[in-house]
C-alpha cells in the first residue's frame, strides 16, 4: 500500500516544509510496482502493476496530492520574511539659468535599496497553515481511495470476463449438444422411430444457441474493452480459477464491526471529513480580514545624485508597522459568509458519502454471505442435474421421454455448471468489496486471490 499518511503534514520546521516536497508519489508509484510486473502472463497481479503505472484516474489523484501539498509553504510564506530589492539609474539633462549661473549638462542618479518585511502577528496567515494541513490530508485520503478504488475495478472487470467467458463456454457447449442431437434426431427420423416435429424443435433449438453464442462473444469482447480501460492496453489470455475458494464469511462476523470499521476507516469518508476541516479553517481565514497585522520593517537605501547639486546618501530604517481594516466595502464580511455556504456544503457532503458509506459496507456484507450460499447452492444443483440428465437419456433411448426433454436437461446442466461458476467469482469480488468499503483492501488481498488463478 502507499505510503500517504492519511493525517496529512503537520506543521513545523522548514526541513519539514522541504521534506514534503521530495520525492513525489510518482516516483514510488512506479517503484512499487515494478514486483507486480515480475509475474509472468495476464492474472490479476501482473495487470494490477501495469493499471498503477497506467491508470489515468489514479495519476489524476497522485497529481492533485503533488499540487496540494504547495499549499503548505504558500501558506507558510505568509508568515516567513519578505525580502525585495529595487534599484533604479537615470540619465539626466540638466538646463538651468541662474542670475548667477548658465548650466547645461548631463549626469547620473542612482539609487538601489533593500527591504524587509517580518510578520508579527496575522491571524489569517496562521489560519491558513491549519486549512493547508486539512487540504493535505484529503488529498492523501484521495490517492488511498483511488488505490483502492483501482484494486477493486480491476479485479470486478477481471472477474466480469471470466464471468463472460463462462457464459461463451456455455453456450457453445450448449449449440454444440443440440446439433449432436439434432443430428441424431435426423438418423432417429430417418429409420421411423420419432416424427418429424422433433427434428424441426432440435433445429429451432439450434438456431436459438446460435444466437445465443454471438451475443455471448459479444459480451467478451465488450468486458475485454473494460478491462483495457483500467489497464491502458489490451489483456490477453486471462488466467481463469484452478483452485476452489474457500468459503469464508466475513470476519468479524458482525455487521456492526464492519460499519464502525467503515466510518473510521474508509478513504473517501476520511477525504469527505478532512475537506470539512478544510472548509471549516476557512472560515477563520476570512475572518482574520477583520483583524490588525502586525509586522517589523527595515530598510537600506543608498542613492548617488550626479550634478552641480548633487552628492551620495545612505539611510537605514527599522520599525513597526500595523494596520487596522476598518471599512472594506463589505468585502470581508460577504466572503465570511461565502466561507460559512461553503462549509455547509462540504458537511451535507460528508453526511451524503457517510450514508453511501454505510449502505454499500451492509450490502457488501450481506453480497459475501449470499454468494456462499449460492455457491454451495449450485454445486448440488450441479450434480442434480448430472443425474437428471443422465436419467432423461436413458427415457429417451426407452422411448418415454422426447427430445425436447433431452435438450432442456443438457441446457439445465449447462446453465448450472455456469452459475457455479459465476458464483464462485461473485463471491472473490464481494470480499474485496467488503474490504473496499471497510479501507482495508490491499495489495495482499489481490495476491490472496490471485494464488487462485492459473492456466487451464
Amino acid at each position: 500500500m502507499s505510503s500517504v499518511s492519511p493525517d496529512g503534514p503537520k506543521p513545523g520546521t522548514a526541513v519539514r516544509v522541504i521534506a514534503s516536497r521530495i520525492g513525489t508519489r510518482l516516483a514510488g508509484l512506479v517503484l512499487a510496482s515494478a514486483s507486480f510486473c515480475t509475474y509472468a502472463g495476464d492474472d490479476l497481479l501482473s495487470l494490477y502493476g501495469v493499471a498503477r503505472v497506467n491508470n489515468p484516474v489514479l495519476r489524476q489523484s497522485l497529481a492533485n496530492y503533488q499540487a496540494v501539498q504547495e499549499r503548505w509553504p504558500q501558506a507558510l510564506a505568509g508568515l516567513l520574511p519578505n525580502i525585495s530589492v529595487q534599484a533604479s539609474r537615470e540619465r539626466v539633462h540638466l538646463d538651468q539659468t541662474t542670475s548667477f549661473a548658465s548650466v547645461d549638462t548631463y549626469f547620473f542618479n542612482t539609487q538601489y535599496s533593500i527591504d524587509l518585511t517580518q510578520p508579527i502577528f496575522d491571524y489569517s496567515a496562521y489560519q491558513r497553515l491549519d486549512q493547508a494541513d486539512a487540504q493535505i490530508a484529503q488529498a492523501a485520503a484521495q490517492v488511498h481511495a483511488a488505490e483502492q478504488d483501482l484494486m477493486f475495478r480491476l479485479a470486478q472487470r477481471y472477474f466480469d470476463v471470466l464471468a463472460g467467458r463462462a457464459d461463451l463456454s456455455f453456450a457453445r457447449s450448449d449449440l454444440k449438444a443440440i446439433e449432436r442431437q439434432l443430428e441424431q434426431a435426423g438418423q432417429r427420423f430417418e429409420v421411423g422411430l420419432i416424427a418429424h416435429t422433433a427434428v424441426e424443435e432440435a433445429r429451432a433449438r439450434r438456431d436459438l444457441a446460435a444466437s445465443r453464442l454471438i451475443q455471448a462473444e459479444n459480451e467478451v469482447a465488450n468486458r475485454l474493452e473494460a478491462v483495457r480501460q483500467v489497464i491502458g492496453k489490451q489483456p490477453q489470455s486471462l488466467a481463469d480459477l484452478v483452485r476452489k475458494p474457500k468459503l469464508k464469511g466475513p470476519q468479524p462476523a458482525e455487521e456492526g464491526r464492519w460499519q464502525a470499521a467503515a466510518i473510521e476507516q474508509n478513504w473517501q469518508l476520511i477525504a469527505a471529513r478532512k475537506g470539512a476541516e478544510a472548509a471549516m479553517e476557512n472560515i477563520q481565514v476570512q475572518r482574520g480580514g477583520h483583524l490588525p497585522t502586525i509586522g517589523l520593517t527595515a530598510n537600506a537605501t543608498h542613492q548617488d545624485t550626479g550634478g552641480v547639486f548633487g552628492g551620495t546618501s545612505d539611510r537605514q530604517s527599522i520599525g513597526v508597522r500595523g494596520e487596522l481594516p476598518i471599512f472594506q466595502g463589505f468585502a470581508v464580511s460577504s466572503r465570511v459568509s461565502e466561507a460559512q455556504a461553503r462549509y455547509t456544503q462540504s458537511r451535507e457532503q460528508l453526511e451524503e458519502t457517510r450514508r453511501r458509506v454505510g449502505r454499500e459496507t451492509s450490502n457488501a456484507y450481506r453480497a459475501v454471505q449470499t454468494s456462499i450460499r449460492q455457491v454451495q447452492a449450485l454445486q448440488q444443483a450441479v450434480v442434480s442435474n448430472r443425474s437428471a440428465l443422465k436419467a432423461t437419456q436413458a427415457g429417451y433411448e426407452a422411448g418415454t421421454r422426447t427430445i425436447v426433454d433431452v435438450l432442456d436437461a443438457q441446457s439445465n446442466l449447462f446453465s448450472a455448471e455456469r452459475d457455479y461458476q459465476q458464483a464462485q467469482y461473485a463471491y472473490l469480488v464481494s470480499t474485496l468489496r467488503l474490504k473496499q468499503t471497510a479501507g482495508t483492501l490491499d495489495p495482499q488481498d489481490l495476491t490472496a486471490v490471485n494464488s487462485l488463478l492459473g492456466s487451464r
